[in-house]
């Protein structure tokens, strides 16, 4: 079984398992999901979705299931406007630097 080197699941093994009609099959583990070190906190707008969400923090639409994991989410369609979501760690938006000081 071809795993894309950049899965999630790369670093499980494969194993075989029965399908219902008795074929064999293989078959990937269920990843467990270990909680981000730390997270910053980010509150859903009326447009964003968790793919868009994604791209924001991570850079890639397809790492919507990052977000997912670091939320207790158990559909990722269900994130809605004003919920908190958790963001991986160093993963925070490119823009204003508030803390910069002019003198």
């Amino acid at each position: 079984m071809a795993v894309p080197i950049n899965s999630r699941y790369r670093q499980l093994s494969a194993y075989p398992a029965a399908a219902a009609d008795g074929t064999v099959r293989p078959t990937l583990p269920i990843r467990r999901t270990p909680p981000p070190a730390t997270t910053y906190r980010h509150r859903v707008t009326a447009t964003e979705d968790v793919e868009y969400l994604a791209w924001r923090y991570l850079r890639n639409s397809q790492a919507w299931w990052a977000v997912a994991d670091a939320n207790p989410v158990a559909f990722p369609l269900d994130v809605g406007p004003g919920d908190i979501l958790d963001m991986p760690v160093g993963q925070r938006p490119e823009g204003t630097d508030r803390t910069r000081v002019f003198r």
